[in-house]
């Protein structure tokens, strides 16, 4: 049978910190759709300059060696990488598909998040700028191919950015892959029986692991652990990460684009015993939530994707203690010596346990997680207090 052939274009592109056009400054920092590219074929180099063009690959995870063939209506992962270039050290991305499905996930999804683009098909591009990790900034995607077989030509800008705030010293680099869409299409197989073996819930998105994580910014010069439990109803929490390394307001996430398509920043407060074990944790998803009938996140200055910003962080703040008791949430960044967080929450709603599993450790690690993988940690041990209802170390 002769089923003819299909092309299937997916276009790429990455936005910095700052996308800048029509003599208006537009801040993408926090995700951009194709819709936003004024010459598309310039991609994030409309605006973006000064800097070295990266450079950028595109590659299928799992499509096994050689080009890339892959059955009508299969699932695959791709992974576009951003090799860092010097001070240009973070990068951001855009995917579009004019054929096939697009989801967010892989191994490098962390960082990624849907918007509705041209053509009002779904888009992956990035919910902050990600930082270079050895050397490279890798982003991974999900993309379910058409039904027809044919060829698919896939497109990527990767723009490698200096996070200095504007559009200077920044440059993207184009990377394709052509797929092979071939064979006939999946015949349905019949639906297994369910069995009564229960399927695994995986953990909520920002969730603690259960050791600590070695790999979380540390460089805090002070800190603070208190925890209080005597007197039921009346359960106290402070966590304070305070003097810390050179931080932006991006460098944690961004919890107020969920008003803007995106997902929004899940936060954790995450405390371990001196064996790195999970002693308790704390989980605040309220992205887009409101809290007495204003928004539960604010911005402290301007939001990361307003024009004249980015500010200095965020602040949460819920008097109904919704999120395992949290009432205050807050993370400033600034010059080295200068960024914090502090959180604080009290009553019945807060995790148990805690000071009971820190009563015989040495240290307590606090750590605190963000959904898209990013984390700031400090070890407390001066411990003042060590009592299975009252812990207190700094």
């Amino acid at each position: 049978m002769n089923y003819g052939r299909s092309d299937a274009v997916l276009r790429w592109a990455a936005g910095g910190l700052l996308f800048v056009w029509a003599a208006a400054a537009h801040a993408f920092s926090g995700g951009i759709v194709t819709t936003s590219f004024p010459l598309p074929a310039q991609g994030c180099n409309f605006c973006h300059s000064g800097g070295i063009a990266p450079t950028v690959t595109l590659a299928c995870v799992d499509c096994g060696g050689g080009p890339p063939t892959v059955a009508p209506l299969s699932v695959h992962e791709f992974k576009l990488t951003v090799f860092e270039i010097g001070l240009q050290n973070r990068a951001g991305l855009n995917i579009a598909s004019l054929l096939g499905t697009l989801a967010t996930g892989g191994a490098f999804a962390s960082g990624t998040q849907a918007l509705v683009g041209t053509g009002s098909r779904q888009e992956i591009t990035h919910s902050t700028p990600k930082l270079a990790a050895a050397g490279m900034a890798e982003f991974s995607f999900l993309w379910t191919a058409p039904s027809v077989p044919g060829a698919a030509t896939l497109s990527g800008w990767g723009n490698a950015v200096n996070g200095d705030g504007s559009t200077a010293g920044d440059a993207a680099g184009l990377a394709t892959l052509n797929v092979t869409v071939t064979g006939d299409t999946p015949t349905p197989t019949d639906t297994p029986m369910p069995t009564d073996t229960p399927t695994p819930t995986p953990p909520p998105a920002g969730a603690c692991p259960t050791l600590a994580d070695p790999g979380c910014t540390s460089g805090f010069g002070k800190g603070l652990l208190m925890v209080k439990a005597d007197v039921p109803g009346k359960e106290k929490l402070v966590a304070k990460l305070l003097k810390g390394p050179a931080l932006a307001q991006t460098d944690l996430g961004n919890p107020l684009d969920a008003g803007q398509g995106g997902t929004g920043t899940v936060y954790s407060l995450c405390v371990y015993d001196d064996a790195d074990a999970l002693a308790g944790e704390a989980l605040v998803d309220r992205a887009g939530d409101t809290c007495a009938g204003t928004p539960c996140w604010k911005s402290l200055g301007k939001a990361p994707n307003d024009p004249q910003g980015p500010g200095k962080g965020y602040k949460y703040k819920d008097g109904a203690l919704a999120a395992d008791g949290i009432l205050k949430l807050l993370y400033k960044g600034g010059d080295a010596g200068k960024s914090k967080v502090t959180v604080i929450g009290k009553g019945s709603g807060l995790p148990t346990g805690i000071a009971a599993a820190l009563q015989s450790s040495a240290q307590a690690t606090v750590q605190i997680r963000s959904s898209d993988g990013r984390c700031l940690s400090i070890d407390l041990t001066d411990i003042a207090a060590q009592e299975p209802q009252f812990f207190k170390a700094q």
